[in-house]
């Protein structure tokens, strides 16, 4: 089969999506199917480039602005001349069989769903982000846009649309109103053999860290969305048990609110803000903590990095429901931990409880294993893009 994958960002652009759509697209080369992926030209990444078996075509793009309605996002526009022409010229070259594009609102988007509806192509859609913003004006802006020009010119017009959660699939229900049976799920893969040994000496001694000492790794971007403020304010009542503890925070700072609360507690000796860190050495900063937590503010659910860190072993701290995952049951206290979004109480109390306790640590890390082995591994998540691109075809 011929696979067009698009998306705004992909490798070596590093971000869940972009992440989630380059290891697609490995995978279906390996079972292989000729995929073609476009995407935004960043900086002096060339034109067209063959990787991996991917044959690689970059857009013409213009970066966004760091605007704090975009929440300081990293974000291009393609909307340029000539990029129609190119999509189509390029989904012909290749005769595509389906298009799989990911994310709803931008402009890559809109033109390749046009360029498959002239061309009569099959068309599907991950959907890995909710168009919303903490400010009110923004968030009714966005809530306009999403269900008037989302709705009608990219979500209605395509054959099937992909959830990566239930709260993902109810939202494109309620927000673009697509029938049930048109929203398949299908969870993010995970590269599970990545993380079989996850060395974490090299992040300690980067950042002066003793072997003895505990460290709480947050894993993933900070921004609008996903501000890590209660974590923060829980970690005074934490150090009360365990003064010595290090919190890394590895990922990209959009939002600068959490660092001026560092300051106001005066934790600055105990917390570190990595910044955005090299994909290659995920693995070691997994490998430099006892426990993993991000986003324990907004009940957002699960994203990549939190999935990454299951797959290493280690116990998550997250403010998603049981349910998080449909079909895939999440068990508090057996191969996760759940708290409260939000609740200083619930973070503070299970943080103490996991340092306290290595051999519940161990437990609840290997059972996170055996989960993401069994129900997230690439092999499986590719099967069911297989199944569903052959039911559209």
């Amino acid at each position: 089969m011929n696979i067009c994958v698009v998306n705004t960002l992909f490798f070596p652009h590093i971000s869940g999506t972009a992440r989630a759509a380059f290891l697609l697209s490995n995978e279906l080369s390996k079972k292989e199917h000729t995929v073609i992926v476009v995407t935004s030209k960043l900086d002096d990444t060339p034109q067209v480039e063959r990787l991996n078996g991917l044959t690689i075509y970059r857009l013409r793009s213009v970066r966004y602005p760091r605007l704090n309605i975009l929440h300081r996002a990293e974000l291009y526009c393609n909307l340029v001349p000539g990029n129609f022409g190119a999509i189509a010229s390029i989904l012909r070259k290749h005769k595509i069989d389906v298009v799989h594009v990911f994310g709803q609102f931008f402009d890559l988007t809109l033109m390749t769903i046009a360029a498959c509806k002239m061309l009569k192509i099959p068309t599907v859609l991950t959907i890995g982000t909710r168009m919303e913003h903490p400010q009110f004006l923004y968030n009714s802006l966005f809530e306009l846009f999403d269900r008037t020009l989302v709705r009608y010119l990219v979500a209605r017009r395509v054959d099937r649309l992909i959830a990566l959660d239930k709260l993902m699939r109810d939202y494109m229900i309620k927000r673009y109103g697509v029938d049930r049976r048109l929203v398949k799920f299908i969870p993010v893969g995970v590269d599970v053999q990545r993380f079989e040994k996850c060395d974490g000496r090299p992040v300690r001694m980067k950042y002066g860290i003793g072997d003895k000492e505990p460290v709480f790794l947050s894993l993933g971007t900070i921004s609008n969305l996903r501000n890590p403020l209660s974590l923060v304010k829980a970690i005074p009542n934490v150090m009360k048990e365990f003064p010595n503890l290090k919190i890394l925070f590895a990922g990209a700072l959009y939002n600068r609110e959490v660092v001026r609360l560092v300051e106001r507690l005066g934790l600055k000796d105990s917390i570190v803000f990595c910044g955005k860190v090299d994909y290659n050495m995920v693995p070691s900063y997994l490998g430099a903590c006892e426990v993993e937590g991000h986003d324990l503010d907004s009940g957002l659910g699960i994203g990549l990095a939190g999935l990454e860190a299951l797959a290493a072993g280690k116990p998550v701290l997250s403010s998603a429901k049981e349910d998080n995952f449909i079909d895939i049951r999440l068990e508090n206290w057996k191969n996760i931990v759940l708290v409260r979004p939000g609740n200083l109480e619930d973070i503070s109390q299970a943080m103490i409880k996991l340092f306290s306790d290595a051999r519940l640590r161990e437990e609840i890390g290997q059972n996170a294993k055996k989960l993401l082995k069994e129900r997230f591994s690439l092999g499986r998540m590719c099967q069911e893009h297989e199944i569903l691109y052959n039911e559209i075809g």
